[in-house]
């Protein structure tokens, strides 16, 4: 039994054969999405892979050290010596201000200084008098004050020893003038009654007379005691004159340490004066501040540059020649270029746990979308900032970040926008 056997495939030399030649189309769509999946998923898993590992921060920032020259006081611009984009060297001549306003205000400042002075010498002139007449009264007063003591004391003294030498003379007196009353009026009846009796011849003459003689002696005893009493109330007034004498010297005492007391309130008056020494001193002291400070600012007429930079648009460059600046305001704009370019960006407070400073970062700036930037977080804000989320309707709280990168020789100038993602895994 024979076996029919298939005469093989006959190949043209260097060319495909017949099966090859027959492929249907649509197996080259399937290998071309086989491959468009595969490329799918390793982008995809590329860039889940970079979304855990990385931290965008927005919005992102070109950030320069900008520098405005301003004016230390209101002033008339005279004259503005550059524009925009200019390139300015360190001490370079930017602004020229009217020196005629500020020589007025030197000439306002000295005359100024001169009246406080003037208004200074003259509250110290009042306190030197008011402290030499205050000192002239209390010295007045003391003395007074020490005499009237004087008196007091030698009028207590007089009273003390009245009383000491006398404590009872008037009564004393008057009970030895009852007495010799008594006596005086025994002596008269008896007297009486031996002139009776003698008349009678009842008694001798010698009766007669020892009873007249008693008499007289009781009469004189009697008058004695009379004159003796008034002493007595004679002196007695004197001792009441002279507790009149100590109340006198007590009023007067007391008059002097009130006197005494209102001079020392003049001494209060000297504080005030003080005072007014002192604050005219510190408006000497204000007036002079002002001064000094007119002359710098006239001295400040030229504004230099601080720095080598160029001129930028910004605060200031809207001031023409001949206008009016007020303190501080910005007449010129300079971008530093001695200080390198860096980025201010922000990350949302919920990723502020995983940035760290040091951490490498991808920068892309929008105006070279074909090249990438390298840098690092240099520093990480120790407050947060109120801030919308564009892609978010929540409110959040940003840390805003300082990112330094490498320019690499690009153009790279303040203010251009950029992307910026966080390399994360690291700790920086």
């Amino acid at each position: 039994m024979s076996v029919a056997t298939r005469p093989a495939t006959q190949r043209r030399p260097g060319g495909p054969n017949q099966e090859e030649r027959r492929r249907p189309w649509w197996h080259y769509v399937i290998g071309l999405m086989v491959l468009l999946a595969v490329v799918g998923m390793a982008w995809g898993g590329y860039a889940i892979w970079f979304s855990l590992t990385h931290v965008r921060a927005i919005p992102a920032r070109v950030t320069g050290l900008v520098v405005r020259v301003a004016a230390k006081d209101d002033t008339r611009v005279q004259t503005i010596l550059v524009r925009t984009g200019d390139e300015v060297g360190e001490g370079e001549v930017l602004v020229r201000l009217d020196e005629a306003d500020l020589k007025a205000r030197v000439e306002q400042a000295r005359a100024h200084l001169a009246a406080q002075e003037s208004e200074l010498k003259r509250a110290e002139r009042e306190l030197d008098l008011t402290v030499r007449q205050t000192a002239a009264t209390v010295h007045e007063a003391e003395a007074q004050l020490s005499a009237a003591r004087a008196r007091l004391g030698q009028a207590e003294a007089e009273r003390e020893m009245r009383s000491l030498q006398q404590p009872d003379e008037v009564r004393h007196a008057e009970a030895d003038l009852a007495s010799a009353r008594s006596q005086l009026t025994d002596a008269d009846a008896t007297l009486r009654r031996m002139e009776k009796l003698f008349e009678e011849g009842a008694v001798s003459q010698h009766l007669l007379d020892s009873a007249r003689t008693d008499f007289q002696v009781a009469l004189a005893t009697v008058q004695a005691a009379e004159a003796a009493v008034a002493m007595a109330r004679a002196r007695d007034f004197e001792g009441r004159i002279r507790e009149q004498q100590v109340a006198t010297r007590a009023a007067e005492e007391k008059e002097a340490l009130a006197g005494l007391e209102s001079a020392r309130t003049l001494e209060r008056l000297i504080a005030l004066r003080e005072e007014e020494v002192l604050a005219k001193g510190a408006a000497v002291a204000e007036a002079e501040a002002t001064l000094d400070s007119a002359r710098v600012t006239l001295s400040d007429a030229v504004l230099r540059s601080p720095v080598n930079g160029v001129v930028v648009k910004g605060y200031g460059h809207s001031v023409k020649d001949g206008e009016v600046v007020e303190k501080g305001q910005p007449i010129v704009t300079l971008l530093s270029t001695e200080v390198p370019l860096w980025i201010s960006a922000s990350v949302s407070e919920l990723y502020v746990d995983r940035v760290r400073e040091g951490q490498p970062v991808l920068i892309r700036i929008d105006a070279f979308r074909r090249r990438w930037f390298h840098g690092n977080v240099e520093k990480v804000g120790r407050a947060t900032e109120f801030a919308s989320d564009q892609s978010s309707p929540w409110m959040m709280q940003r840390v805003p970040l300082k990112i330094q990168f490498d320019a690499e020789g690009m153009d790279v100038r303040n203010g251009m926008t950029c992307r910026v993602w966080i390399d994360v895994r690291g700790r920086g």
